[in-house]
Order: structure tokens, then sequence, then C-alpha cells
């Protein structure tokens, strides 16, 4: 099985993903956390907060990645793997790690 969860606009602000991104459960149960970010700023300031939220981002995706400059310098400046789903979609989902299959349960 696989869920994918899209978390929307931020992940700063009163949209309340924060509260969501520290629920110690939910965390657990995540396999790889793929970060969308539509240019070099949105790639810089989202690894540091999800950073500083304990949380290590597998992916990057989103219109940073349009071009291979993009995927360039997310994998230079962060030893990230980096991936666009307009340009090759397969490779993107390919980038991804199932490897740390989770389940989440609740009580």
């Amino acid at each position: 099985d696989l869920i994918v969860v899209e978390l929307g606009d931020g992940i700063v602000g009163s949209y309340s993903v924060d509260s969501i991104l520290k629920d110690l459960e939910i965390k657990s149960a995540v396999s790889c956390f793929v970060f969308c970010a539509s240019d070099y700023i949105g790639v810089i300031g989202g690894v540091a907060v999800l950073k500083n939220l304990g949380i290590e981002v597998g992916v990057i995706a989103g219109s940073v990645t349009d071009s291979q400059m993009g995927e360039d310098f997310v994998r230079n400046e962060f030893g990230l793997s980096a991936g666009n789903a307009r340009r090759d979609g397969l490779r993107l989902f390919e980038l991804i790690n199932f490897s740390k299959q989770k389940e989440l349960a609740f009580a």
C-alpha cells in the first residue's frame, strides 16, 4: 500500500501544517518526505524549517526542478535527490525511498 499526503500551501504560517509535521506518531510512519519548492530560496528555507522540525527531506520536486540546473543545485548544495514530475514522472517516483516501509496504527 502507498499513501501520499499533500499538505497544501505552506509549512509555515496559519495553515496548521506544522502541527501535523510535529506529530510524532505521524512522523514515525513516513517513509519518504518529498518537498516541493518553487525556487532556490524555497529549497533553502524549506529544508531548514523541516530540519528544525526533525524531518529529513528525501527528495526535492516542484518547479525548482523544471530545469536540469535546478536539479543540479539541489544535488550539489544539499546532497539530495531531485526530480520533476512533468519532465520525468517515472524517474521522480523511482527516487522516492520506499525501503523504510512503516505502518501507522491509531489506538
